[in-house]
C-alpha cells in the first residue's frame, strides 16, 4: 500500500513546480521503481493455510456445546416449574385438610350415618351385582357343557349309523 501511495504522489508532482510549500520527495530511479513493483507483483502473499475439516469440527464443537448450555438451562427451568407446581399442589391439600379439620363436630356424626348408609346400599348392590354375574356365568357354561354333550352324542352316533350301515351291506351282500 506504501508502494501505490509513493507512486501516486510523484506522478501528481511531476508536472508541478516545486515550491518551499510543497513537500519534497526523494528522487526516484524509473528503472528502481520498476524492479520494486516486479518483485512486489511476483512475491506471493501469505495466506494462512485452512483445514476446512478442522474448522467444521471446531464449529460444531462450539454449537454442541452452547446447545447442552442451552438444554441444562431449559431442565433447571422445567425442573423449577414443576417444583412450583407441586409445592402449589401441596398447600392446596394442606388447605383442604385444614378446612376438613374445622368441620364442626355436630356434623360429623350426621355425615358418619349418612356413609355408612351410602357404603351398606354399595355394598348390597356389589353382592347383586356379583351374584347375577355368577349367575348369567352360570347359565353360559351350563348351556356350553350341554352343547358340547350334544355335539358329542350327535358324532357318535353318525358314527354308530355308518357301522351299522356298513354291517347291513355286509349281510345283504352274504359276506356275514
Amino acid at each position: 500500500m506504501e508502494l501505490d501511495a509513493i507512486i501516486s504522489a510523484m506522478e501528481a508532482n511531476e508536472g508541478q513546480t516545486k515550491t518551499a510549500a510543497a513537500p519534497q520527495y526523494p528522487s526516484i530511479d524509473q528503472s528502481v521503481l520498476n524492479a520494486a513493483l516486479e518483485k512486489a507483483a511476483g512475491t506471493p502473499v501469505p495466506v494462512a493455510e485452512v483445514d476446512a475439516v478442522q474448522t467444521l469440527l471446531k464449529t460444531a464443537n462450539e454449537l454442541a456445546g452452547t446447545e447442552k448450555q442451552a438444554e441444562v438451562s431449559h431442565a433447571a427451568i422445567c425442573g423449577q416449574a414443576f417444583a412450583d407446581g407441586a409445592i402449589a399442589k401441596f398447600a392446596s391439600y394442606d388447605a383442604q385438610v385444614k378446612q376438613a379439620e374445622l368441620a364442626a363436630p355436630a356434623q360429623m356424626p350426621k355425615e358418619a350415618a349418612d356413609f355408612d348408609g351410602q357404603l351398606e346400599a354399595a355394598a348390597e348392590y356389589g353382592y347383586k351385582l356379583a351374584h347375577e354375574k355368577m349367575a348369567e356365568d352360570y347359565n353360559e357354561g351350563h348351556n356350553e357343557a350341554l352343547q358340547q354333550v350334544h355335539d358329542v352324542a350327535a358324532t357318535e352316533f353318525i358314527k354308530g349309523a355308518s357301522e351299522v350301515d356298513v354291517m347291513v351291506q355286509l349281510i345283504n351282500q352274504g359276506a356275514i
